[in-house]
This record gives C-alpha cells, structure tokens and sequence, in this order.
C-alpha cells in the first residue's frame, strides 16, 4: 500500500523524548512536506514506513539532532550569562557615578550655607564692635577675630565629619553591592559549571577510551545516576543495536522488546540474556 511518503522520504526523527512519534519529511515536487506518524506496529502506515527506513535510522539522525539542539541551548546559556553581568556592571556603574554627583553636590550646597550664614553673623558683629568705640575696641576685635577663627574651625570639622560619614555610607553600599552582584555571578557560573559537568560525564559514558581503567564501583555508581536518563537510555539502546550480535537478529521481537526497555538495567538484562545464548548456542536467541 502507498502512502504520501513512500519512495520520497529526505529525513524522519523522533518528535519526542518518549519515542512515540515520528516526524517523516518528504519531498513533492521539490518541496519537503511533514508526515507525523505515530509508532504503532499495527498500523499501516508505519508498516509501510518501516519497508524503506529503519528505526536504527530514526534514532541515529534523532540523537544528532537533539545533540545539535542542545550545543545551540549551551550557546544561548553562555551568551546570556555574560550579557547580565554586563549589563549589572553598567548599572553599578551608573548608580556609583549618580550617587557620587548627588553626595558632592550636596555637600557643596551645604558649604554655601554655612560660610554665608558664618560671613554674615561676622559682618554684623564685627560692625556692632567698630560702631562702639570705647577703650575695649582692641578687646571687642579680637574677640571677633576669635570668634571668627572659631566659626571657621567648626565648619571644618562639621565638613570633614560629614564627607567621612557620606564616604563610610558609599563605601559600605558599594561593597554590598559587589557582594550581592559576585554572589549572582558565582550562582550563574556554578549552574552553567553543573550542566557543563553533567554533559562531560554522558560524553565519557559514551566515548569509552582504553586510556583509564574503569572500576566496578565506578559502573554500578555510573548506572545508578543514569538510570532515569531519557537521553542515556536512548543512546545506550543505540549502542546495543550496533553491537554486531545484535544487528544480525532477523527477529524484530528480540529488537522490540530492547527499545521498549525502560530503565538500563532492563536493557542490559536484555543485552546480557542475548550475548550469553549466543555464547553458549551460537544463535540469537533469548
């Protein structure tokens, strides 16, 4: 039986991670169309998509996809990261600088002030001592002269006090806000770091070297983190179905009931009952 696809199929992977669907593109006058087709071993359709294109097939362009899929979101993750702490920095930046125009503008008004306010009460106490004239004016102008000096003593200790008390109060909120802003770096880089880790450890389960031994603790420890891994799983299904004893098994059933195991340890089972039947009877038989 024919169906929209049959002969013109460019591509087909899995649409989600459960494996239960898969999108089929084929070309039609030179244009790719979707067939979304569900896995159903009854079905016709799905008979029929199997007669020209293998579910290894399917889950092989499935895995390069989602990998690429993934570098694209690690890419993404990086960039964002480093474009928020730019960004913090700015505004730190722009807070500081307003803050700091804010405080000496203050402080300068301020300053204004009081020597008017000082220079004024001068001005008329010393008018006051000139305009009586008696044999204390010696006395009455170096008491204003005091005075003066003692004003102008005061202002500057009422300035130094207020610039160390405003200089105290930034220093202290600018080293808050570095806390806080290293804080949320430290949070971003640690999380990037844990999904980095996490990617370099599948990688190592997949691409066994020669170059270090593994100890059995390592894959028990190993089996134990991935067992739930959607993603482990599906790469180690594939990695069965590539193993030689394996890819010689006409008996789709065998096939089957390996790509509906839900955990590793059942597929291992699986893969365990396989390579010891064909050891001990040279057939592919579990």
């Amino acid at each position: 039986m024919a169906f929209e696809f049959t002969g013109k199929i460019d591509s087909a992977t899995f649409v989600d991670r459960q494996n239960t669907t898969i999108e089929v593109l084929f070309k039609r006058d030179d244009e790719l169309y979707v067939y979304n087709l569900p896995v159903d071993y009854a079905a016709d359709d799905f008979k029929g998509f199997l007669e020209e294109w293998s579910l290894e097939k399917v889950e092989r362009e499935t895995r390069i996809t989602r990998r690429s899929a993934d570098e694209a979101f690690d890419q993404m993750i990086q960039g964002r990261v480093a474009e928020e702490l730019a960004k913090g920095q700015r505004l730190l930046d722009e807070q500081d600088k307003k803050r700091y125009t804010i405080a000496q503008k203050t402080l300068d008004e301020q300053d204004k002030r009081r020597y008017e306010i000082a220079n004024r009460d001068m001005a008329a106490y010393k008018k006051k001592l000139e305009a009586d004239v008696d044999k204390t004016d010696k006395e009455r102008y170096e008491l204003a002269e005091d005075y003066k000096k003692k004003l102008e003593a005061d202002v500057d200790v009422i300035d130094k006090e207020r610039y160390e008390k405003a200089q105290k109060t930034l220093d202290e909120q600018d080293k808050e806000r570095y806390k806080l802003a290293d804080e949320y770096k430290k949070a971003l880089e640690d999380k990037v770091d844990l999904n980095e880790q996490e990617r370099i450890e599948l990688w190592r389960l997949n691409n066994p070297t020669n170059t270090r031994a593994v100890a059995p603790s390592d894959l028990l420890m190993y089996a134990d983190q991935f067992n739930d891994n959607k993603n482990f799983l599906f790469d180690l299904k594939l990695s069965i179905f590539e193993d030689p004893t394996v890819a010689n098994i006409k008996d789709k059933d065998v096939k089957l009931r390996i790509r509906k195991a839900k955990s590793i340890y059942e597929a291992l089972e699986l893969y365990c009952k396989l390579k010891k039947s064909y050891v001990q009877t040279g057939e592919n038989v579990i």
